[in-house]
């Protein structure tokens, strides 16, 4: 299950959220320690109106990180329990940009203040600057695009699969009914009630629920800090992505290779299906539903 959605800020205001097709939306707060988005109230209000799920972000500028995590949550203490608190990490007008100590202060601040652990947007090529008890504690909401051309929603985004994260935006140039420009699109993997826990704190789980070894898969993501499955299919070696509940096959094996490597530079853990089940080697799926992820498509 997977919702899709978008992400706005002043650059949308006069946005009627009830013509553009969406599940969530994620408005910009703040940024720094003064700006607040001049359409900040209207948009999480039409937001609200249209039944969309809600979500609003903080754009980090490097200065105080507590002041900074302070001034988003004074914007955004109506919509507590209510919508996902997101920090917005990017190298644009960030003096802090590279320090991990910096996101860890400002997420830290924001839970100890709401009991909600927010979520990181960060592109693929800087999650290693997410610190692991960060990433262990938020969802990340990953960026990387193929290109700019103009798109709708996606079902599979370019390079899906490879690392794991609670969302991932894929474009910058989408083009949705009811809004005459470009929009950011999202796929967040889980459904409402996914949504939800985030939003409240409560805890957050994948959706695609396996049908065998429940307590096996949870006991992997929970103990063993597993993000990726290797396993054999119909002849082929595979990679399943089991808290974003995709798979996909190998092409070659540098392609392997490759994608292993840069798996474990991002800081994901992959393990083979034989070693979880205590039986090296035999990595064979013989049930497609067997760690929540069908594979006979």
């Amino acid at each position: 299950m997977a919702l899709n959605g978008i992400d706005i800020a002043s650059w949308q205001s006069g946005i009627n959220l009830t013509k553009v097709p969406c599940d969530f939306v994620i408005v910009k707060a703040t940024e720094g320690v003064g700006y607040v988005n001049p359409a900040w109230n209207a948009q999480m209000s039409g937001a609200a109106r249209a039944g969309k799920l809600l979500g609003a972000y903080h754009y980090a500028s490097g200065g105080n990180a507590i002041k900074e995590a302070d001034h988003f949550l004074n914007t955004f203490n109506p919509y507590k329990g209510k919508a996902i608190p997101v920090l917005d990490w990017e190298s644009g007008d960030n003096t802090a940009w590279g320090d991990g100590t910096w996101v860890r202060a400002w997420v830290e601040r924001v839970h100890k203040r709401t009991g909600v652990w927010p979520l990181v947007y960060v592109q693929s090529s800087a999650i290693n600057q997410i610190p692991e008890d960060v990433r262990k504690n938020c969802g990340l909401w990953v960026a990387q695009y193929p290109d700019y051309k103009p798109t709708g929603y996606q079902s599979t985004p370019w390079n899906e699969g490879t690392y794991s994260c609670a969302m991932r935006q894929y474009t910058s140039s989408g083009r949705l009914d009811g809004w005459n420009g470009n929009l950011d699109l999202n796929k967040f993997y889980g459904d409402r009630s996914t949504w939800q826990r985030y939003a409240t704190g409560g805890k957050t789980t994948t959706t695609s629920k396996p049908t065998t070894n429940t307590s096996l898969i949870e006991g992997v993501i929970s103990d063993m800090k597993a993000t990726h499955i290797l396993f054999q299919y119909n002849g082929g070696i595979c990679i399943a992505n089991i808290l974003a509940g995709t798979w996909r096959a190998f092409k070659t094996p540098q392609d392997q290779t490759d994608t292993i490597n840069m798996l474990k530079q991002a800081g994901a853990k992959v393990v083979e299906w034989g070693a979880l089940r205590g039986k090296p080697g035999q990595n064979k799926v013989e049930n497609s539903a067997a760690f929540g992820i069908r594979i006979d498509k």
